[in-house]
Order: C-alpha cells, then sequence, then structure tokens
C-alpha cells in the first residue's frame, strides 16, 4: 500500500466524530499529525477505534501491553488509557476514529486513577461470522456484500457514519453522489443521509461504524 497516498484521504471534524487515516513511518517518533505524541492519555465519555493496516502495533493499556498486527481491529472504551508505539521495522499505518469529538476535551492525561489503570480495551480478528467489539458511542459492523443484494440503510438524526473498504472494490452511493472505492478508502456519511453499498463485480467486505450506535435502516 502507498501509505503517502492512502492518508490523503480525509474525514471531516465533527461534534460527533473526529479520525481517518494516519502512519507512524519507520523511524519516525510519533503518528502523523499527531500532535500529542506518544503519551498515555485517555478520552473521557468517548469510545475510540483501530483498525491496524499494516505494521506492527505496541499498545499500552492501563498497566499493561498488547501487540497488534495488521487486520486487528480494536475498540477502546471511554476512561481506557491507552498509549501506542510502531513495535515494527516498517510503517504502522492505523485507521481511527474518536466518538463523539470533544473539541475542548480532547483527551486528559492527568489524574488517572488505579480504575482507569485497570480497564482494557476489546480486541478482535474480523471475520463475518462474528460481531465486532461495539458500544453506545461507536457501532462496528464487517458486511459481506455481492453485486446482487446491495446494503441500503440510512443516518439518523444527530447520527454519522463512516464506510470503509474492507477487501475488494465496492459501489458506494451517499447522499446523491456515488462512485467506486477500493480496498483500505473510506468516505463519511452525514446526518440523516441515505447511502448505499454494493460489490462492484466480486463479492467483497466493508466497515460500517455509525456513531452514535442508533441506526434508522431504510
Amino acid at each position: 500500500m502507498d501509505w503517502q497516498k492512502w492518508i490523503q484521504q480525509s474525514l471531516p471534524r465533527t461534534e460527533i466524530m473526529r479520525g481517518g487515516a494516519t502512519v507512524w513511518p519507520k523511524g519516525g517518533d510519533r503518528l502523523i499529525g499527531d500532535t500529542l505524541g506518544p503519551v498515555m492519555h485517555l478520552h473521557d465519555h468517548a469510545s475510540e477505534i483501530f483498525y491496524f493496516v499494516s505494521g506492527r502495533c505496541r499498545l499500552q493499556v492501563g498497566d499493561t501491553e498488547e501487540y497488534f498486527t495488521a487486520g486487528d481491529f480494536v475498540l477502546v472504551p471511554p476512561q481506557t488509557p491507552h498509549n501506542l508505539w510502531n513495535a515494527g521495522d516498517e510503517d504502522l499505518a492505523v485507521f481511527w476514529l474518536v466518538a463523539p469529538h470533544f473539541a475542548n476535551n480532547k483527551w486528559r492525561t492527568e489524574d488517572i486513577t488505579r480504575t482507569e489503570m485497570a480497564r482494557r480495551v476489546q480486541r478482535i480478528r474480523p471475520d463475518l461470522e462474528q460481531p465486532l467489539p461495539s458500544d453506545e458511542n461507536v457501532h462496528s459492523r464487517l458486511i459481506g456484500l455481492s453485486a446482487e443484494r446491495p446494503v441500503n440503510e440510512a443516518t439518523g438524526l444527530g447520527q454519522e457514519a463512516v464506510i470503509y473498504i474492507h477487501s475488494g472494490t465496492v459501489y458506494v452511493r451517499v447522499g446523491k453522489l456515488g462512485g467506486v472505492l477500493q480496498e483500505n478508502e473510506f468516505v463519511h456519511v452525514p446526518v440523516n443521509t441515505a447511502y448505499t453499498v454494493r460489490a462492484h463485480i466480486a463479492p467483497a467486505t466493508v466497515f460500517i461504524f455509525q456513531m452514535p450506535a442508533e441506526r434508522k435502516r431504510q
């Protein structure tokens, strides 16, 4: 994957969410665009997800450490202290989301309690046979697609979504705009907007992240 091209994709920062594509380059000292740097922190009343696209990650979670590789998915619940590093000899590419987005309280680095240090993340190797870790802030799904059976849904009032192509080539329509997306490309769905996803030619899989969890189906 050409990560320099991959991180040019962007997502809007709204009251509901923030996130996108980032990389810790080989030999670097932090994730690109990370103003905080590798510092233990937590998100008050907000959840975070990580999907590791390439490389190897060392994730400090409270008073423990875990390691992740490409294809791993992680949900960091609210008030769970965490910190990550590139633990490999290659670039570490990470897709992430935080919801909701509190512009005046993005993270907390001080006054972390023993109870908070004892909290843990939820991790999974995504497949179609089991649900992804979710909570009231972020509802995550991995969906299998075919060209004959599209998924037609809509965000509700006060809700947004992100569609991330996990594998294959997918036709995506958001509102009145549509196009074909490739593996590891993604798109934002605004509040109260209909969207359609279907496999372009061969079967494909997509992540759909909905924030907050309640959703409206068409």
